[in-house]
């Protein structure tokens, strides 16, 4: 009875103690879930990403041709002027040709000439080859009339030749359209002797120029570095500010040669022109769209640290915990993950996290408006559902 008696005051006692033990555990408890820290949490998503690649550079024609006269001479009459747009082979401008007109009606009468003397052969070699045959000629002599009609064929050619060139000389004259184009200057008025040797084919002291611009094309630089993420037939956007106007295109050359000094890449984009609007030597924007890849994106607010290490704070354990992360930039509110998170992980962020240390309690709040926008979308599906 003794013992009973005494047992029962020490169980009470120690009933008393659990109890206050297990009062403070849940005092500590509540305490630490109030020490806590409030963040957010945002996932590492996984999302296809499309950079475009950027460049400024110049509209230029698809064919510019400086035009001289063919032959010496004086510029005798001009034909177009510049703005005028002109086909292949229309007359532009016309030498002076009354001295190959001349050279041409003398040759004509020299092959006349030569024709005669042909005749004139063939008829003694036929008479002398009769003769051979009956006696009356030597073989000599038979030799001699083949080699007057010979000689006189020979000549015969040759005046046939000069003839030809000086009509060609006399073609040439005319100079003509090359194709079909806009002329985009004139250098020189009529009555200034030009000589092709003086630069007459093209260059300084040309008399006109023309520009094929139906098809215009963007030459345009971009950074050696983009070099590998686009190739020939890549989409492309070209933007012209001083008429306000896009262009779809592609990329349809890329210059083998980088530039050593600027270390750029020349790049060239097609554009229709068939309303002439596109002026060669304006301004043109261009942004190269590359096939998208697949990334792993985070937003840029869960970012602490410097530019040289990068680091986030991710929840284990309800404690805060440190990770080093690579990155690269995408935009203003967003980063490529390089290494350190994998896709699905959380990383925290929200106003407090420039609190964080390793090791912090952490308690994860639902980002204000994400409750009222999940709200919304209960609401809808409630009424979907009716």
């Amino acid at each position: 009875m003794l013992f009973q008696a005494i047992r029962f005051p020490v169980l009470a006692l120690a009933a008393l103690a659990l109890a206050a033990c297990g009062e403070d555990a849940q005092k500590q408890a509540a305490d630490t879930e109030h020490d806590a820290v409030a963040v957010f949490a945002e996932a590492v998503t996984a999302e296809e990403l499309a950079e475009p690649v950027t460049g400024t550079g110049t509209i230029a024609a698809h064919k510019k041709t400086p035009l001289g006269p063919r032959v010496d001479g004086i510029i005798e009459e001009i034909f177009v002027r510049v703005g005028d747009r002109v086909t292949e082979g229309q007359p532009l401008f016309r030498t002076r040709d009354a001295e190959w007109k001349l050279k041409v009606a003398e040759l004509e009468n020299q092959v006349k000439l030569a024709e005669a003397d042909v005749l004139n052969a063939q008829k003694a070699f036929n008479r002398s080859s009769e003769l051979h045959q009956k006696g009356f000629v030597s073989s000599g002599n038979l030799d001699d009339a083949r080699r007057g009609r010979d000689a006189a064929n020979a000549r015969l050619g040759m005046a046939k030749a000069q003839l030809a060139s000086a009509q060609q000389m006399l073609d040439d004259c005319v100079v003509t359209a090359p194709f079909d184009g806009v002329i985009t200057a004139r250098d020189v008025d009529e009555g200034k002797f030009m000589a092709t040797r003086m630069g007459g084919m093209g260059g300084p002291g040309g008399v006109l120029e023309i520009m094929k611009i139906d098809i215009v094309a963007a030459i345009v630089n971009v950074p050696e570095i983009y070099l590998s993420k686009f190739e020939v037939g890549t989409k492309a956007t070209i933007y012209i500010d001083s008429i306000d106007r896009s262009y779809d295109s592609y990329v349809a050359v890329i210059n083998d040669r980088v530039d050593p000094v600027t270390r750029s890449v020349e790049i060239r984009l097609p554009i229709r022109n068939e309303d002439y609007e596109v002026k060669p030597g304006l301004f043109a924007r261009v942004e190269v769209h590359p096939r998208p890849r697949q990334v792993l994106v985070l937003p840029r607010a869960a970012l602490l640290g410097t530019e040289a290490a990068r680091y986030v704070f991710v929840s284990e354990n309800g404690k805060a915990k440190r990770v080093d992360v690579a990155v690269r930039q995408i935009d203003a509110t967003r980063v490529e993950v390089l290494d350190g998170l994998k896709e699905g992980e959380m990383a925290l962020t929200g106003p407090n996290l420039p609190l964080l240390v390793e090791g912090m309690p952490v308690r994860i709040e639902m980002r204000p408006g994400a409750a009222d926008l999940t709200a919304a979308g209960g609401a809808n599906n409630e009424t979907e559902t009716r």
